[in-house]
């Protein structure tokens, strides 16, 4: 009975941290400059580096596991350290960003490859926008909205009411539109009306998930983007925040993902879902210090109750 209370005390203190951390950001941030926003988010990485110690170890085994022994452990720990920081400073600046101009958003998060997108929208059926745990996402999108692209972002909520709130009022300030997870009339509406769609599907699914190789693993992930694109015949563009050494970021689109031509739907979700993971797969080996490693990416597909019945 001990495990199950602390781990049940452990969690109330984490939802309670989490929820004080986001107030005070949320409303400090807006009033001091950027530069100081992102030296607070760094500072608060330090702290979340110090207290998440069962995430680390996590984070250490994932890096072992997708890596081999190309980073020594002291390197490890310097990824580790820059993910903490790189989160911490991703809500800083989301809480930041909520104030700026469209002018100020285009200074602070440089573009690369926007004719990719631009391409596959000159089609009229819209582009599923794939992106990552990765850098600052959240500025990638802003980055577009501030285009004037009709940007729609494909969340779960925070699992405190009030942090969500805070994130998703952020992301209004910033024309984000937010769809829940399972609201695919949504999606279709956004696509239909030519729309980006923004999904970020590198988190383990439980969901009717299908397995695919990620980072030499094999992995359950969700298969919403590949569905949804083999429905409305839309684009599928990579698109990614990246933060550079000096803390500034830039975002940049890849060339369109080819839609499978095989004739069987679930041959064809499943390719496209590999290939959608491999451009996320190489753009985290090239860059690992800007993913989110603390998931619990690779743990096993366990069917529903009803499923497990049938």
């Amino acid at each position: 009975m001990a495990r199950p209370v602390k781990g049940l005390w452990r969690r109330s203190l984490e939802r309670m941290a989490a929820r004080v951390v986001a107030a005070i950001t949320s409303a400090a941030m807006p009033r001091i400059p950027l530069g100081w926003c992102r030296t607070a988010g760094s500072l608060g990485g330090y702290a979340l580096y110090a207290v998440s110690l069962r995430r680390q170890r996590l984070a250490d085994a994932n890096l072992v596991a997708a890596f081999g022994d190309r980073f020594s452990p002291r390197e490890r720990r310097a990824i580790r350290l820059h993910v903490a920081k790189n989160m911490a400073t991703l809500f800083a600046e989301l809480f930041k960003m909520r104030t700026f101009g469209r002018e100020e958003i285009v200074e602070m998060v440089p573009a690369e490859g926007a004719e990719h997108l631009l391409s596959a929208l000159s089609r009229g059926k819209g582009a599923i926008l794939v992106s990552a745990h990765f850098g600052n996402w959240e500025a990638a999108g802003a980055r577009l909205a501030a285009e004037g692209i009709s940007v729609a972002v494909v969340a779960r909520d925070a699992s405190d009411a009030s942090v969500a709130a805070m994130i998703n009022s952020s992301r209004a300030g910033l024309q984000l539109k937010v769809i829940g997870r399972d609201d695919g009339r949504a999606m279709l509406r956004h696509l239909r009306g030519n729309g980006v769609l923004a999904i970020l599907p590198d988190q383990h699914s439980n969901e009717d998930p299908i397995c695919v190789n990620f980072l030499g693993r094999p992995a359950w992930c969700a298969k919403g983007p590949a569905v949804l694109a083999l429905m409305t015949g839309c684009a599928v563009v990579p698109g990614f925040g990246l933060r550079d050494p000096d803390g500034s970021l830039r975002a940049y689109c890849l060339p369109e993902i080819p839609l499978p031509e095989a004739t069987d739907r679930e041959q064809a979700v499943s390719e496209l879902m590999q290939r959608i993971y491999d451009v996320i797969g190489a753009e985290i080996t090239a860059h690992p210090e800007q993913w989110l490693w603390f998931h619990n990416r690779w743990k096993e597909y366990t069917p529903p109750p009803d499923a497990a019945r049938s």
